[in-house]
């Protein structure tokens, strides 16, 4: 990995769970690690979710970050999660599919890009 796809990656790292913890993820519990490589375009996700006794760990294997008319979208082309129910959704529901990113995440996204 370059240096300089490390740094982008910690500093998302750093950012990442704050942001979606105080956001998206507030009513369903919070991040507690994240790791992304976006050189070979993997991002692990651990997530403690309120009434699970288990952490959730989500493995995307591939993604694809697309812009297009202003707005930005992440592609999931391979995900596992440590539930396997929970893999068969996102594979039914979101891998191959453009998923729109919130304004204020794609604003932040982007500075990286």
């Amino acid at each position: 990995m370059g240096f300089l796809s490390a740094s982008k990656d910690r500093l998302v790292e750093t950012m990442a769970p704050g942001l979606l913890n105080s956001g998206l993820l507030q009513p369903y519990g919070r991040i507690t690690d994240f790791k992304l490589n976006s050189e070979s375009r993997e991002l692990d996700v651990t997530v403690e979710l309120n009434g699970e006794v288990e952490p959730l760990r989500l493995h995307i294997q591939e993604y694809e970050l697309i812009e297009e008319d202003g707005k930005m979208f992440l592609v999931i082309h391979r995900a596992v999660t440590s539930r396997a129910w929970l893999t068969a959704l996102v594979t039914d529901l979101a891998v191959g599919r453009k998923l729109e990113l919130a304004e204020n995440i794609a604003r932040r996204i982007a500075r990286f890009l």
